[in-house]
């Protein structure tokens, strides 16, 4: 899917131009999070149990490294950690899930 900016933010003459591109982008960003929950419903196929669904290192990790990438961007990389940790959140939660029904469908 392509980004349809059509001006930069300087570029913008009102509000609403403004807005226009910011609605463009915000769609790309949940585009982009659709797919990566394509990943997350992949992956449970190599979990085993809720612990390994859970994986609190990796889960920590990643909280940390997306905070401080967003930090390198200019951005405030505890609000990013905070978005990270309530995605990884419902991730944990439908991973789980998926992995209760396989289980209920080897039983």
């Amino acid at each position: 899917m392509d980004v349809e900016i059509v001006k930069s933010p300087k570029d913008c003459h009102s509000k609403e131009e403004i807005r226009k591109q910011i609605d463009v982008i915000d769609k790309e960003i949940i585009s982009l999070f659709a797919k990566r929950f394509e990943y997350v419903s992949e992956i449970v196929k190599y979990k085993k149990d809720p612990e390994s669904v859970v994986a609190n290192d990796r889960k920590n990790h990643v909280i940390v490294q997306r905070g401080l990438w967003a930090e390198e961007m200019g951005l405030d990389k505890e609000t990013f950690e905070n978005i990270y940790k309530c995605l990884i959140d419902h991730n944990i939660e439908k991973e789980l899930q998926i992995l209760e029904k396989r289980e209920g469908k080897n039983n």
